[in-house]
């Protein structure tokens, strides 16, 4: 099948489209591509997450007595660190401190199979990027297991806009990892400076993707951006619930 599937017919390069010129009837300066991580951009993982350990002190009462649930459930985040630990110490931990009768493989399914259903969608998020898809290239680089991300993009709503993807689970490497890009970029036809790049994080979205000399957008959830890297092009603080603020980047960008 080919690459571009059901929006390559909208943003297939025509022979105008090699010419620069300014925005305007005839489309855009220049072709262009836009790539988007999945946890905490697209989708809001943090709050899936806290929904779904809720639902697991629930399911474990004796284990989790409810007058101390607040912090055990701070405990659980720490654990998890925004999906940022490495999984095997992060079900380690938890099955060690908490679910002692699990080996930690049996949490790591659970919390696999379960997490997705946990994600609450975006109408206008959902409606925002089928538009833009039908303009010009919208993929999905991410990493992590490509089932359980496209799950989460179908629950949200936003799967059939972004149907394709570069999950590490199929490519074999991760962000910052050039290779993951550069099967995408491949995949889209565009040159680097072409392509923005949104994420959350800093060191695997934004640093990965300025080493490709892709722009990019950091999606920041309020926090400081380290000192210590090179600065994003631009930064949101959130893109669920508030997808107006990357939208207008993007005009920008344009």
């Amino acid at each position: 099948m080919e690459p571009y599937k059901r929006y390559r017919h909208l943003y297939e390069d025509q022979k105008w489209m090699s010419k620069p010129r300014a925005f305007g009837k005839y489309g855009p300066a220049r072709p262009k591509a836009i790539f988007f991580d999945v946890d905490n951009t697209l989708v809001d993982r943090e709050s899936a997450v806290v929904r779904y350990f809720e639902d697991l002190m629930t399911r474990f009462s004796d284990v989790f007595p409810e007058h101390r649930r607040a912090e055990d459930l701070a405990t659980l985040q720490k654990f998890d660190e925004r999906g940022e630990r490495d999984r095997e110490a992060f079900c380690a931990d938890v099955t060690t401190t908490f679910l002692k009768e699990l080996k930690a493989k049996e949490f790591w399914l659970d919390f696999q199979s379960k997490v997705s259903s946990f994600v609450v969608g975006d109408p206008k998020l959902a409606a925002w990027l089928d538009t833009l898809a039908r303009r010009q290239p919208v993929q999905v680089v991410s990493n992590g297991f490509s089932g359980t991300q496209r799950w989460k993009l179908l629950t949200a709503g936003l799967y059939h806009s972004v149907p394709d993807g570069f999950y590490s689970s199929e490519v074999g490497a991760e962000k910052p990892d050039p290779a993951i890009f550069k099967a995408a970029l491949k995949h889209v036809n565009r040159e680097p400076f072409e392509v923005l790049h949104i994420g959350d994080d800093p060191v695997r979205d934004i640093v990965g993707a300025t080493q490709m000399g892709f722009a990019t957008c950091w999606v920041s959830h309020g926090r400081e951006w380290p000192v210590a890297l090179p600065p994003p092009t631009f930064t949101v603080e959130r893109i669920t619930s508030r997808h107006e603020s990357v939208a207008e980047v993007i005009t920008k960008w344009t």
